[in-house]
């Protein structure tokens, strides 16, 4: 009996030493780093005005996927706190801004020196197309000087629309995707994905269909999401069959990838259908870390 006892501590001794040892040898675990503490950030245009931003960094560096987020007409970034927390907690680094006219970037300096608010009611289609040209603009000259300090991935780039923000994120994209490599040099082409959340068809005379139908926007993964029953569903549905359709032609007429859309069983939209719904949020997460892959092959980081 005391020769089995004997035994048995022999092997849990042994048994331990050979544990310890596959552990040293495995070294010790690294540490991570948490993400950085989110905050305001001012994004600079290049026609005079300073934006409102509000920034959410990664852990993950190099290959932290991107992600900008361009709220309603008449709305703002503040509500979309929960799904900027989200994608940062898996990984994603976050910008949401206030285009001019909107939440923190309703005032601008005038040629006199003075300072003036933008009356939305007022607001055209050229100041549109100056939000796509200069004020998303910005939002990337951010996220590009995050890249160069290995901070986050641009080339991996997702944007997020809300109702009429999926025009301007629409537009941007192709807007982006025009801009060619100059040698060596890349100067766009960066989104490699679309979330469209309640998408409105119009902004100002300014339709979507002019760019999301485009090829190097169309043959992107997209998503939609839309509350069954909504103010948006119409729109939605018209949008989802111009991009299905763009989609079969790109591939010949076989059945179009990378297109989902997410119908949420209630009539809810823009801020509502993302902040009350318990399906939407970890929906586009899951889409946006799965439809963007990052390694030397795909969408691999690139200096600016």
């Amino acid at each position: 009996m005391r020769r089995l006892s004997v035994r048995v501590v022999i092997f849990a001794f042994t048994l331990t030493l050979l544990t310890q040892s596959t552990l040293s040898a495995q070294g010790p675990r690294k540490k991570v780093d948490p993400p950085p503490p989110p905050g305001p950030v001012k994004l600079p245009t290049k026609d005079g005005l300073e934006l409102s931003g509000y920034y959410f960094g990664s852990n993950k560096g190099k290959a932290a996927i991107p992600v900008m987020i361009v709220h309603e007409w008449k709305g703002q970034k503040a509500p979309y706190g929960k799904l900027c927390v989200a994608l940062r907690d898996a990984g994603c680094a976050v910008l949401a801004l206030d285009y001019r006219g909107h939440g923190g970037s309703r005032e601008y300096t005038d040629p006199r020196g003075e300072t003036q608010e933008f009356d939305l009611e007022r607001m055209r289609k050229q100041h549109v197309m100056a939000i796509v040209k200069y004020d998303l603009d910005a939002a990337k000259a951010f996220l590009e000087k995050e890249n160069n300090e290995g901070k986050l991935n641009l080339n991996a780039l997702v944007v997020i629309g809300i109702r009429e923000g999926c025009v301007l994120a629409a537009g941007w994209t192709q807007r982006d995707w025009s801009f060619v490599p100059v040698g060596t040099r890349k100067q766009g082409q960066d989104v490699k994905a679309l979330v469209l959340v309640s998408p409105e068809r119009l902004l100002k005379g300014v339709p979507i269909e002019t760019s999301i139908a485009v090829p190097t926007v169309a043959s992107l993964p997209i998503m939609m999401v839309v509350g069954e029953g909504s103010a948006e569903q119409s729109d939605t549905d018209r949008i989802y069959k111009r991009v299905e359709a763009a989609k079969k032609k790109l591939s010949g007429g076989k059945d179009p990838q990378g297109l989902e859309l997410l119908q949420v069983k209630q009539p809810l939209g823009g801020p509502f259908l993302v902040n009350e719904s318990a399906k939407v949020i970890p929906e586009i997460v899951k889409f946006v870390t799965s439809q963007v892959p990052i390694s030397e092959t795909d969408n691999p980081w690139i200096e600016r």
